[in-house]
């Protein structure tokens, strides 16, 4: 397709998709620090950011909000995919693309990559799920994950019953300062609390229940995912998706694709903090520049 075709040597754009109960917001300072460097970003809000942000929401008006409806209930995976897939052909319009996901963001930028492989010049995952011997739902019950303290610290922040409700439904603003703290340790420890309530300010109530149903198994393949470049930036202070998760991840990669295997890049932060905290990222993503501006494919 002549329209896409990759001229080495030309800048790549960034494109950012953020994770679980997220949006593009959340990017914001990765992509001030990435400007500072000359580097061209894009930040994706997946489909239905600002569910569950009503009056009852905001007034805490806890009978109301429980009893709303969500958007969220009515979008499939293949909306959040078909999302990434439009930002992407947006952007290979004007050269080479890297396409950067953290954490839930690595399942629709898997089911992209399958999708159009030879628009991406490199994949990027910041302790982002990369399912590949297993549905996505099944690896938060592996041991891997036995050392996380993020599905403890959100559960007495849910409203509902999202297998019920076929959606996620999260009261952010109904934490009290020891619930604040338990969530500031789980995404973002290394930050002060004032810092924290910066990171979830906008934090989404309403999410997808991406951990039932067979449509978000969406698997890297080895002919077409497995044809890109990818880097796995490891979170080695994470203690919402742990380490040993992110490991699992790499080794069933590799495994797939040995001829391409990941090119591991270490960052000490916690799941969250490097959003307030961008120099670390930004520094990796300069080097992944480099190479994807040279045509490295």
């Amino acid at each position: 397709m002549p329209e896409y075709a990759t001229l080495e040597g030309m800048i790549p754009t960034f494109v950012f998709v953020h994770g679980s109960g997220s949006s593009g917001h959340s990017w914001s300072a990765t992509q001030r620090e990435m400007a500072a460097r000359g580097h061209r970003t894009l930040a994706v809000d997946l489909p239905g950011r600002g569910a569950g942000i009503t009056r009852a929401y905001y007034e805490q008006d806890l009978a109301t909000f429980a009893a709303e409806p969500s958007a969220m209930s009515d979008v499939t995976a293949d909306d959040f995919v078909g999302q990434v897939v439009d930002a992407v052909r947006l952007a290979r319009r004007h050269g080479p693309v890297v396409l950067v996901a953290h954490s839930f963001g690595g399942l629709p930028v898997t089911a992209a990559a399958n999708a159009i492989p030879e628009l991406i010049d490199r994949v990027v995952y910041v302790a982002a799920q990369c399912p590949v011997d297993r549905a996505p739902g099944e690896y938060p019950g592996l041991p891997a994950w036995s050392s996380s303290d993020l599905f403890t610290a959100t559960a007495p922040l849910l409203v509902g019953d999202p297998a019920r409700q076929g959606f996620v439904r999260v009261n952010w603003r109904g934490a009290d300062r020891a619930q604040r703290d338990a969530l500031r340790r789980a995404i973002s420890g290394e930050l002060t609390e004032e810092q924290f309530l910066q990171v979830i300010v906008t934090s989404q109530p309403d999410e997808v229940f991406w951990l039932a149903g067979t449509e978000w198994d969406h698997r890297a393949g080895k002919d077409t995912w497995g044809r890109i470049p990818h880097t796995f930036v490891r979170l080695t202070k994470d203690r919402s998706m742990p380490p040993a998760a992110q490991d699992l991840y790499i080794a069933e990669g590799d495994a797939l694709t040995p001829e391409n295997p990941f090119d591991v890049r270490d960052l000490e932060s916690s799941h969250a903090g490097f959003f307030r905290r961008p120099a670390g990222l930004a520094r990796i993503l300069d080097d992944v520049s480099v190479r994807a501006g040279a045509g490295s494919r």
